[in-house]
């Protein structure tokens, strides 16, 4: 495994798209809690900010915060993971890595290493934006509670490029893999959501982003409909959607695994 990292790591560090994916993609994590801490913070007046209590930046809730901005922004590092596998199948990298001795099964393994590792990035970056939001705009103590909401970021963001890998996969083509992965993101799913929720309910909720969106509600919108409903609660207990994403985290590896091995080079 050390020599597939060695290997990817050789294909980056002189690949300057690589680099410019990396810097927007901390700075979608980044730059949307600046914009949301000036609309949240500084322009809604004092009456209605004592009416939602703390402030969103404040601990515990800026774990919430970052992590429910996170969940919006970061399909960028989806952008990224799909220009790293297409780029493979239009050099042919991938053909030449197996004639060097690669099995098939190493060239998933490398390309899971891109979702980890990415994945890892988005957990780290907003980690570090929660300490920075938190630190310098949060009036209130550090406190780890409601850091379990960065976890449930990193499975969404796992499942996120699974989909763009599965979906680079099959298209292998940039351009058009990349119009499907934001159309999916962006529109096709939300449709899907909407149409599953007006006609089966509660299940319109278990599409793979929906499910991680369902665990990472933004902290005003959810103090609106508690103070609308006091007994609100989500339509399924988190375990459900934390299940969820797992099975599409497992579902997705595994067809990643059979379209590689079955496939044509």
């Amino acid at each position: 495994m050390l020599q597939i990292i060695k290997i990817e790591w050789l294909k980056v560090k002189n690949y300057r798209t690589f680099w410019v994916f990396i810097i927007l993609s901390l700075l979608s994590v980044l730059a949307p809690n600046f914009i949301i801490h000036d609309i949240f913070v500084k322009r809604i007046p004092k009456d209605a900010q004592k009416l939602l209590g703390a402030s969103v930046y404040d601990f515990p809730l800026v774990w919430q915060t970052v992590a429910s901005i996170g969940s919006y922004t970061s399909g960028i590092f989806g952008l990224l993971l799909i220009t790293l596998v297409t780029n493979e199948f239009t050099y042919k990298t991938h053909r030449q890595n197996i004639i060097d001795g690669w099995e098939r099964r190493d060239f998933v393994l490398s390309k899971l290493f891109w979702v980890v590792s990415l994945a890892l990035v988005a957990f780290l970056t907003s980690l570090i934006a929660v300490l920075i939001f938190g630190g310098i705009y949060g009036n209130t103590p550090f406190s780890f509670e409601n850091c379990h909401y960065l976890f449930y970021y990193l499975l969404q963001i796992i499942v996120m490029l699974l989909l763009a890998l599965l979906l680079a996969m099959l298209v292998k083509r940039t351009g058009l893999a990349i119009i499907l992965f934001v159309g999916y993101v962006m529109f096709l799913e939300q449709l899907l959501v909407f149409i599953a929720k007006r006609y089966l309910g509660n299940l319109g909720g278990l599409f793979p982003l929906q499910a991680g969106d369902e665990l990472l509600p933004f902290p005003v919108l959810e103090k609106v409909e508690k103070l609308a409903d006091p007994n609100y609660k989500g339509p399924y207990d988190n375990e459900v959607y934390l299940a969820v994403l797992i099975i599409y985290i497992v579902l997705i590896v595994w067809g990643v695994f059979r379209k590689m091995l079955r496939s044509d080079l």
